[in-house]
């Protein structure tokens, strides 16, 4: 007979119980943070990026394409390599990822698609549509989380 079958072990008492699930609730808010963490330091990596990237189109003329387009995508593998190997994904951050990216996409063809044509070189349109770009991908990172919130009204 396995001296390890569940069946032969000892019931925890309350307070081993009560300690075993505080443990489990620290480990599961660990986890959480962390989550967040990283997704906010990637969304707020990208805004700080994206604000360069805008610029680096709208006032570079064809040098500025060719280098702002080959920057980004450096910064582009460096930052989906990165985000793969955080391992962990807290509940709703997925969902803020797609937020953040579905917003900026629409926020920057919009801005190229004006600016390029009619702006080009206006730093009068480009830098506040730099700054603007980074708008959605700020708010996907730093509007409260799910559980934040209900810790702060609670």
């Amino acid at each position: 007979m396995n001296t390890d079958d569940a069946t032969t072990r000892p019931a925890p008492s309350p307070a081993e119980a009560s300690s075993a699930l505080a443990h489990a609730a620290r480990l599961a808010a660990s986890t959480r943070t962390r989550g967040w963490r990283w997704v906010r330091l990637y969304l707020t990596g990208w805004a700080a990026a994206s604000v360069g990237l805008v610029l680096t189109l709208g006032l570079g003329g064809q040098v500025g394409f060719v280098v702002g387009m080959s920057a980004w995508a450096v910064i582009v593998t460096a930052g989906v390599t990165w985000a793969a190997r955080q391992g962990s994904m807290a509940a709703g951050t997925r969902r803020r990822l797609f937020l953040g990216a579905g917003g900026w996409a629409a926020v920057y063809g919009v801005t190229l698609f004006v600016g390029l044509d009619r702006f080009a070189g206006d730093v009068a349109f480009w830098l506040p549509a730099a700054l603007l770009s980074t708008a959605p991908l700020l708010l996907a990172a730093w509007l409260p989380a799910p559980r934040e919130a209900a810790a702060a009204t609670a």
